[in-house]
C-alpha cells in the first residue's frame, strides 16, 4: 500500500482502529521519538529496556507483535484492514483535476497540481 494513503487513514480515521493497534501506534510513535527516528526491532527493544518507567511503551506481546515490522508496515496492515472493513467510513479526498489524494479529508487545494476547488 502506498505510505501515503496509509498515513492519510490511519491519521484521519483513527476511530476505526481496534484498541490493540491504537496502542500499537502510540507505542510506535514513542518509540520513534525516543530513538530519534529508528524503530527496527533493536531499537524496540532498546527503548524498551532504556525507558522501563515510561508508560506509553508496551510490555503487552500482542502489541510488540504488531510492531515488529516498524511504523510503515504497520500503517499498511492497519490501513487496509480499515479500508476493507470499513471502506464505506473513509473518504478519499482526491484532486478533481489529477486525482491525486489531497492531504487532508477537508482539503480544497491540491497539493500535487495546485488545483483549488474551493466553492
Amino acid at each position: 500500500m502506498n505510505p501515503e494513503l496509509a498515513y492519510y487513514v490511519v491519521r484521519y480515521y483513527h476511530n476505526l482502529m481496534t484498541k490493540l493497534e491504537l496502542r500499537a501506534n502510540r507505542h510506535l510513535i514513542a518509540i520513534l521519538k525516543l530513538m530519534h527516528g529508528r524503530d527496527d526491532p533493536i531499537a524496540q527493544q532498546q527503548a524498551i529496556q532504556g525507558r522501563p518507567d515510561l508508560a506509553i511503551l508496551s510490555r503487552d506481546p500482542e502489541v510488540i507483535d504488531l510492531c515488529k515490522d516498524g511504523l510503515q508496515a504497520f500503517r499498511a496492515r492497519v490501513a487496509a484492514r480499515m479500508l476493507e472493513m470499513h471502506g464505506d467510513q473513509v473518504f478519499l479526498n482526491r484532486c478533481p483535476k489529477c486525482n491525486e489524494l489531497a492531504r487532508t479529508p477537508k482539503a480544497r487545494q491540491c497539493r500535487a497540481c495546485g488545483f483549488d476547488w474551493h466553492s
